[in-house]
């Protein structure tokens, strides 16, 4: 192991913040399984589980910008452990109301409104913390070990939770994903996460929407984060319904593997993630960020549109649904890959970009402008595919992705994402004075 990555984890609070997230997203991981299965199961539909789904997605768009000021304004440590503290119960509570027998929609989707709620406060304080107990020469390897973390327990929570589904049920599975977020919980009272410095500017803007009009004052500054999250809001448009419902769909419905396939299915394309989290984490830091992310968006979008090939009825008939399976499963290996090549510089940019006391509002708006068109995206997509041929949907989606990413190359803003460190402090000094002024 190379001497930075025993640095690393030889820093407690990092160590702690890792582990808490790790038992917490592996419980995560195999709640996602059992709600998509579960939603499927009572109702066969593409647009009740859509329509979950965007319950999910929708909280973290309402309050997005109103989170990232509360991750600026209140402790962060206490804001994280409440937040995974919440999150347990509730879905242990789901997890009761299924066991009894009396669950049914409505309480499937206030849960997972009540834990996006949570998760969308959650999300902006944990992201502006690493930096504050993370020297800036580790961020790469910090922000490859938490995307790696992220996905590598996808892979556990599905495998597991497809294996889990058959052996105690679903509200097992529930009971299971609240407990690993209490656990959570306890391995984050131990760390220590500075306080955050509080400017003269934030003085001047002591209401709610004048932080917020203050954090877009500034992210309006930055020409090239904007182009980039303008160019997000409709991939993520195109690949979310997809990914989080198109792609369930396929298993559970045009092929109808059974839970532990599906399982495994799902466990792939971050599997694919965490293998270019490894990669990333073992070279150096990434400069010219504008070609890796052109050539890899180029990759995922003839990838997406070459998996609706072998879903054409033609091939569905001609050809053995194991193979099919497996075809998929190396696309989504390959896509997962590149997804982690794409991430984790942005991370790092952004991070080393916005001052400490604007990060949480930052990274709410970000998530905000990211997410927006995340819900019409899951609920559209649900619709389409209870009138269309899933294939076409794949085909369409991906030559529209490629489309978008070809119109990148033409953005000059979208150059200045090749920063040198020392370039990127130039910029970032520059940009605080002229708010400050």
């Amino acid at each position: 192991m190379k001497k930075s990555n025993i640095k690393l984890f030889h820093n407690k609070d990092f160590l702690l913040l890792f582990l808490g997230g790790f038992v917490s997203r592996i419980g995560n991981g195999i709640h996602y399984i059992a709600l998509i299965w579960f939603v499927l199961d009572i109702t066969g539909s593409g647009s009740a589980t859509g329509l979950v789904l965007l319950l999910s997605t929708l909280p973290g768009v309402i309050f997005g910008p109103l989170s990232g000021v509360v991750a600026d304004k209140f402790d962060r440590k206490k804001l994280i452990i409440t937040m995974d503290i919440l999150r347990g119960l509730v879905v242990l509570w789901l997890g009761y109301t299924i066991h009894i027998g009396v669950a049914n929609f409505f309480h499937i989707s206030i849960a997972t409104i009540l834990i996006a709620i949570c998760t969308s406060l959650f999300n902006p304080a944990l992201t502006a913390s690493i930096p504050n107990i993370v020297d800036d020469s580790l961020l790469q390897k910090a922000n490859s070990l938490n995307h790696f973390s992220t996905n590598f327990t996808q892979i556990i929570g599905a495998a597991v939770g497809g294996i889990l589904i058959g052996v105690y049920g679903i509200s097992g599975v529930f009971f299971i994903n609240g407990i690993s977020f209490l656990i959570s919980a306890f391995s984050e009272l131990f760390i220590h996460i500075p306080k955050i410095k509080i400017e003269n500017e934030m003085e001047k803007s002591p209401t709610i929407l004048n932080e917020i009009k203050f954090g877009l004052d500034f992210l309006w500054g930055k020409k090239e984060i904007v182009a980039l999250f303008s160019i997000a809001i409709f991939l993520n448009f195109l690949f979310t319904g997809l990914m989080m419902l198109g792609i369930p769909y396929i298993f559970k419905e045009l092929l109808a593997v059974n839970s532990r396939l599906y399982g495994f299915a799902q466990s792939i394309f971050p599997a694919g993630a965490v293998i270019g989290s490894i990669i990333l984490s073992q070279i150096p830091e990434i400069k010219n960020y504008y070609k890796v992310l052109f050539y890899s968006l180029n990759i995922q979008s003839l990838l997406l549109l070459g998996m609706g090939l072998p879903l054409i009825p033609y091939f569905l008939i001609n050809t053995a649904t194991m193979k099919i399976y497996y075809l998929i499963l190396v696309v989504l290996f390959i896509i997962g890959i590149f997804n982690a090549i794409v991430n984790v510089p942005i991370n790092i940019l952004l991070q080393r970009l916005i001052p400490d006391n604007l990060r949480g509002r930052i990274n709410g708006l970000l998530s905000t402008m990211s997410q927006a068109l995340v819900p019409i995206s899951v609920a559209l997509t649900g619709y389409l595919l209870d009138i269309l041929p899933v294939f076409s949907l794949f085909i369409g989606g991906g030559f529209l992705a490629l489309i978008l990413t070809l119109y990148i190359a033409k953005l000059p803003a979208m150059r200045k994402l090749d920063y040198s460190k020392k370039d990127t402090s130039k910029q970032l000094n520059l940009s605080t004075s002229t708010l400050d002024a």
